[in-house]
């Protein structure tokens, strides 16, 4: 027997009550966390050999001891895609506009305006409701994206006054969220996309404190946005919306990474400590650009996430500690039911592909053309989790946190890059973080 591939220790030896030295770990698979004697561990890793008959039955019962025949990695691969088989209900991330009102530098999308007859507006709602109508449809949910989608916030209501009622016909659970920068939105515009779109989720950027934000991402106009933006938040968390939620991402740049204290301490001041409102911290990524100018050193990935968790803790902000959730599926790209509609129509299965110079020959068809409630057409990455058990360039199945990634990103794979997140560096340290949140104590 030996040690299960999926798992992570603490980066630090912590000690509990009794003074004795531990480390938490992860196991990704079953997704549980578990306080282990250094020691044992220490036998568990490298000499399991000589675990007692009590800790092996122990380890072997929390699935840290394995039998030397399991294929951990190709458990985990057939459990997605028995997940996925059993999906049934549709998932459309919908793109309104092709226009953006920022100017972020490191954004890697081309933005225009795009002509009305050009938007197939009665196209994506014959689809939709055909969908909706489908017996083996189970629910409807939307994902609005963008560009920036409340450039479209006038075919935003008009899908959803369409769709929402086929949904209560069929029977079927509709649900939506958005991806925004928020600089459009207001408290009257929230109040009707809660009720009258059924939105409940946003995710919106602020890179920073009002200073790193505004210069980060400015608005075309010139002006900033971060008090615009704050301002909303706060109105709407204090509106009677039961379920309503925030999540509030930071790009991590070069110039915005020791700026997590006064972000911290904007939020709070703002009077965004509330369970409504999440916040992480993520570095800029490639987005099919060049990043070089903006990104953090590979080397600083660690330290910077663990200073913007420690910021948000010390401020009473609530963000994830752990991330210990199963990704059984990656992303939208990997499922038949799931698809991506391009402002001008095109049908994608991939997020990372519309609006993305270098990208604009991967459509899988378009809108206007698309049979009834017929899923989409077969995407790029629908198999992925059969080719992840062949020969593959990904580092997945040696990867310790492949049950809570699922590969990360399929598209930037393929195009020869690795597409690991950040997490699967900085786990170990969250892992101390937790430990210490429980009452584990430091070493030194």
């Amino acid at each position: 027997m030996h040690a299960t591939q999926f798992l992570v220790a603490s980066d630090e030896v912590l000690l509990d009550d009794g003074g004795n030295p531990v480390r938490l770990v992860l196991q990704t698979a079953s997704e549980q966390v578990y306080v282990l004697a250094d020691d044992v561990l220490q036998r568990l890793v490298g000499r399991p050999a000589a675990l007692s008959d009590g800790e092996r039955a122990e380890l072997a019962a929390a699935d840290l001891l394995v039998a030397d025949s399991r294929d951990e990695f190709s458990e985990v691969v057939e459990e997605n895609r028995a997940y996925l088989a059993k999906l049934t209900d549709r998932m459309f991330v919908l793109m309104p506009a092709a226009y953006c009102n920022m100017g972020c530098g490191y954004c890697g999308q081309k933005h225009f305006r795009l002509p009305k007859r050009e938007q197939h507006r009665d196209a994506i709602k014959r689809r939709l409701i055909a969908a909706a109508e489908d017996p083996s449809t189970s629910g409807i949910s939307v994902a609005w994206f963008g560009a920036e989608p409340m450039m479209g916030y006038a075919q935003i209501l008009d899908l959803s006054a369409a769709v929402i009622p086929a949904c209560g016909s069929a029977g079927i659970p509709y649900s939506a969220k958005m991806v925004t920068n928020g600089a459009l939105l207001t408290l009257d515009k929230i109040r009707r996309l809660y009720h009258e779109c059924r939105l409940r989720f946003f995710e919106i950027t602020l890179d920073g404190d009002a200073e790193t934000h505004n210069s980060q991402r400015p608005l075309k106009s010139g002006r900033g946005s971060f008090g615009h933006i704050v301002n909303v938040i706060r109105q709407a968390c204090d509106e009677d919306l039961p379920g309503l939620q925030f999540s509030i991402r930071t790009n991590v740049s070069r110039a915005n990474q020791g700026r997590h204290a006064q972000f911290a301490r904007e939020m709070q001041d703002a009077g965004l400590a509330d369970p409504r409102v999440s916040f992480y911290a993520t570095p800029v990524r490639e987005w099919g650009n060049d990043v070089s100018d903006y990104a953090i050193a590979h080397r600083d990935v660690v330290d910077v996430e663990r200073d913007w968790l420690e910021a948000y803790a010390d401020h009473g902000l609530a963000a994830g500690t752990l991330p210990i959730e199963r990704r059984h599926m990656v992303c939208v790209a990997v499922n038949r039911r799931a698809e991506v509609i391009a402002p001008a129509g095109q049908l994608h299965s991939c997020t990372e592909q519309p609006l993305v110079p270098g990208r604009e020959d991967t459509a899988l068809g378009h809108v206007t053309q698309a049979q009834s409630a017929e899923l989409r057409p077969e995407g790029r990455y629908d198999d992925w989790n059969k080719n992840l058990l062949g020969d593959t360039s990904a580092f997945c199945p040696s990867c310790a946190i492949f049950p809570i990634c699922g590969g990360a990103c399929p598209l930037v794979w393929d195009e020869g890059n690795p597409a690991c997140p950040p997490v699967k560096f900085s786990l170990p340290m969250r892992l101390t973080r937790y430990g210490l949140h429980l009452g584990l104590r430091n070493a030194v």
